[in-house]
């Protein structure tokens, strides 16, 4: 007979999984802290121990109902039962714990930037399909959860994934994934891979400014536009654009306040994307050098560029570690990596440059503190920031000031 465990959650790991010590670590999916609850062990490795919940006794008083249908078995909203209030602590106390463990320093996060809508918020979904049902993989799985909307994502979006089950229901097609981006200038892109009648499928959407089925683009446009602090943005099929339509101008905001009040001459910005941040900062520093690796989005920032008017930006399509040994001379570096954050290479780089300010924005907290452990032989860290992008799951965009030891 199966061993039942009455247990009290203490605390949420840094995947969101609550936490709770009983002849070793027990990690328990779907719980809050202070839930009392019946579990059941599922796997035991080295005293590592993961279980599922069987009954809840008495729920935390940080508890709250989910507005979504599908929470508990799709892999997106891991702390959505978690009041908004409570994300942010836990999401601060996340940050600083790795500060502490990882920088070996007293820095506490210094601004909490909050989004301004905890749902409805994203600006991109990609949906699976099997057999005609279109949906999310449940956690840790290939297994489809039919849904008929996401409370994260914006309600055009929401209105799109509604005409498209109605049109896979009513015709002969084999789509395999779809993907619905959209921008608050109400922009709408629908990017399908399937077996189709091209179309069929464009008629049926006339509303939709961008549809590329099977990579191809089989509307007028193939760009969508966005408005970010008074500056206009392109964004194509393959280009990384931020999720979040409330938080991304205030993750920019950010940077640009960090930069502001000083005066640089040259800026070198890795991993630049569509070109966002080189073109934002570029009314404070007399030149900017973008580099990105994803051809599509570079395209995207020569055009960005063009959009803007912007004559003081050069955009270098290309890895950062292969560019960057050709800089010296740049008094502020900022750097936007994807979740594994910085290579070695890329490191050294930066010491080398020696610039007056690093600029990190990280979408991994883990990461960045590794990095930080690297560059803080040359530089002081000044301060961390955190970002809630992505309200309703562990993820945190952080933001790291960085100034050179004299």
């Amino acid at each position: 007979m199966e061993e039942i465990l009455n247990v009290k959650i203490e605390k949420l790991d840094h995947f969101g999984r609550g936490i709770v010590r009983d002849r070793g670590i027990i990690f328990v999916e779907n719980t809050l802290p202070g839930d009392v609850v019946d579990i059941k062990i599922t796997k035991d490795k080295k005293g590592i121990k993961e279980a599922d919940v069987l009954r809840y006794q008495e729920r935390s008083k940080f508890y709250r109902e989910s507005i979504c249908p599908y929470s508990l078995e799709c892999g997106g909203c891991n702390i959505i039962n978690l009041t908004y209030p409570e994300q942010l602590q836990y999401k601060r106390k996340k940050v600083e714990e790795l500060i502490e463990r990882m920088l070996k320093e007293n820095i506490k996060v210094k601004d909490v930037i909050t989004s301004d809508e905890e749902f409805n918020y994203r600006n991109k979904i990609t949906l699976h399909l099997d057999n005609k049902h279109m949906g999310l993989y449940q956690k840790k799985s290939n297994d489809l959860v039919e849904i008929d909307r996401c409370a994260l994502v914006s309600e055009r979006i929401n209105k799109i994934i509604l005409r498209i089950k109605e049109y896979i229901k009513n015709n002969d097609v084999i789509i395999y994934d779809v993907t619905i981006k959209t921008t608050t200038l109400e922009e709408d892109m629908i990017i399908v891979h399937g077996r189709l009648d091209y179309e069929k499928f464009r008629k049926e959407f006339t509303d939709v400014k961008v549809i590329i089925i099977n990579d191809q683009v089989v509307t007028k446009d193939q760009y969508i536009k966005e408005r970010i602090l008074d500056e206009e943005f392109y964004i194509s099929n393959h280009s990384f654009f931020q999720v979040n339509r409330y938080t991304t101008k205030l993750l920019y905001q950010k940077v640009i306040d960090l930069i502001k009040d000083e005066k640089y001459e040259k800026c070198l910005d890795l991993y630049c994307g569509t070109g966002t941040i080189s073109l934002l900062v570029s009314n404070y520093v007399q030149k900017v050098y973008g580099i990105e690796e994803e051809k599509d989005a570079i395209t995207d920032a020569k055009r960005n560029k063009e959009l803007n008017g912007r004559d003081n930006v050069e955009f270098i399509w290309g890895k950062t570690e292969d560019y960057i040994d050709k800089f010296s001379d740049i008094d502020l570096i900022i750097v936007d990596p994807p979740r594994a954050g910085l290579d070695k290479k890329t490191k050294d780089n930066l010491l080398r440059i020696g610039s007056s300010r690093i600029v990190y924005v990280s979408c991994d907290p883990a990461t960045l503190m590794r990095d930080l452990n690297d560059l803080k032989r040359d530089y002081k860290i000044c301060e961390i920031s955190i970002c809630d992008m992505f309200p309703n799951t562990y993820h945190i965009e952080s933001i790291a000031l960085l100034e050179k030891k004299r």
